[in-house]
């Protein structure tokens, strides 16, 4: 079933629980944060979600992310669990998610894995990458084919709507990866992700992105220069240049689209449950 079969308004309210407890860690450790993506964009046009939107982003620098990663995993509220390609064999992300227990959001691709499957909020690191365009498209190459060849070795099926040529790189990409061990494709993914760490490089750059290559570029300052928006009655962090962050991802992002493009996200959800005490 799509999102909007499924309970989208119950799925939301368990996404603000977990962002809650975000927050609380955020504000504990003082964590540097800001919404990205959709969330940023429902903060700044809609106060909280866009109507028709299926997730939480959040984005913070590598070094929050990997200071966070640690935070999570020993003072995460027990109603939750903190997932990463490093916590769980079966998840094949590059960034990190917060599910909620005794739920179940699944999707087409991937419903079949040895992975917690609950409602998720997702924390993505933004990694410094180089200022000349070239070195950038090089890396952009670099790390989408690692991504791949690892979403690929985790056994994430092929997700739907692809044509023929997608199924034959699929596979070929099957064949590959089966020669190469899961943890060494982990380590040459953080070294590519990683590969400018340190540098003071004009922007950084969420490799976990679902948009085109180089979409989702934030200029360093943005990093040290948030500014606070309403998000669901809470006060968040959004990008300091939240126009010119959201004008490079959507354009005229203030406009509305066309009622039947007001659906939901990228995702294929094949199971929606709460299973929790209520």
């Amino acid at each position: 079933m799509g999102m909007e079969q499924c309970d989208l308004e119950a799925v939301k309210a368990i996404e603000l629980e977990m962002l809650d407890e975000f927050l609380r860690l955020a504000k504990k450790h003082d964590i540097e944060y800001f919404l990205t993506a959709g969330t940023c964009l429902g903060a700044i046009r809609h106060s909280g979600f866009i109507p028709w939107d299926d997730d939480i982003d959040i984005g913070m620098s590598r070094s929050e992310y990997e200071r966070f990663a640690l935070i999570a995993q020993s003072e995460l509220n027990d109603r939750f669990v903190y997932q990463t390609m490093d916590t769980e064999p079966g998840c094949g992300f590059v960034f990190g998610k917060i599910r909620a227990k005794d739920t179940i959001l699944s999707e087409n691709c991937s419903y079949h894995l040895p992975m917690s499957q609950g409602v998720w909020l997702d924390i993505f690191p933004f990694d410094e990458i180089p200022d000349d365009l070239g070195k950038q498209r090089a890396l952009y190459r670099r790390v989408g084919f690692l991504r791949n060849l690892y979403i690929v070795k985790c056994g994430y099926r092929i997700p739907e709507g692809r044509g023929p040529l997608f199924s034959i790189m699929y596979y070929g990409a099957k064949c590959v990866a089966a020669f190469v061990p899961r943890h060494k494709l982990i380590a040459r993914l953080k070294s590519a992700m990683t590969s400018y760490k340190g540098e003071t490089t004009k922007n950084l750059y969420n490799y976990g992105t679902a948009y085109p290559a180089g979409k989702e570029l934030i200029p360093r300052r943005v990093l040290f220069e948030c500014a606070e928006s309403r998000f669901e009655g809470r006060s968040c962090r959004v990008p300091g240049d939240a126009d010119a962050f959201l004008s490079s991802l959507y354009g005229d992002y203030m406009t509305l689209p066309p009622k039947e493009k007001r659906v939901g996200g990228m995702h294929h959800i094949h199971e929606f449950a709460d299973h929790r005490n209520r």
